[in-house]
């Protein structure tokens, strides 16, 4: 990938996977959709991460059918997408660790890729990662955002969807 053009591909995800997102959160607390941006209130979670798994999907389309990016970039944004999927589905019953779930799957697709293609220099990644997943899960547990067993299901749930996703598919 040339510069322009990787300069063009990180722009989109910025744009399609945090910027507009995060406008839409905005939007929400704006309009009183939710109180404040934490959204403690598990009801409060459902429709802005409904937003996210929208959005995410459309990303993943235009990035699979459209542009024809390279195979892992799709796949690791499907992985993303089934995530945030599953985060809401959970969310419309229970409260999960979204920040549990984001760690770990990022841990996850930097496991799969370390056992597809070894050797590799994502010891280290994946090393950095399980670190991050203690801090997030003890910062959640500290803050008392979430019980352990929100934080233990979202490390379930974010490390083996992405991890098996990128198995699978790539």
């Amino acid at each position: 990938m040339t510069g322009d053009l990787a300069w063009r591909f990180m722009s989109m995800i910025f744009m399609t996977t945090f910027l507009i997102p995060l406008m839409g959160i905005l939007l929400l607390k704006f309009t009183r959709n939710i109180t404040n941006l934490n959204m403690e209130d598990r009801k409060e979670r459902v429709f802005p991460f409904l937003f996210n798994a929208i959005f995410y999907g459309a990303t993943t389309y235009l990035f699979w059918e459209k542009f024809r990016f390279p195979n892992l970039v799709t796949v690791i944004l499907l992985s993303v997408t089934i995530s945030i999927v599953i985060l809401t589905v959970i969310t419309i019953w229970w409260k999960v660790s979204a920040h549990a779930i984001a760690i770990a799957g990022a841990t996850g697709i930097y496991l799969a890729l370390l056992l597809k293609a070894e050797p590799s220099d994502f010891y280290y990644a994946v090393a950095i990662c399980f670190l991050f997943c203690g801090l997030v899960g003890s910062a959640r547990l500290k803050l008392e955002a979430h019980d352990s067993k929100q934080v233990w299901i979202g490390f379930l749930v974010g490390f083996f969807v992405n991890f098996l996703t990128i198995l699978i598919f790539n």
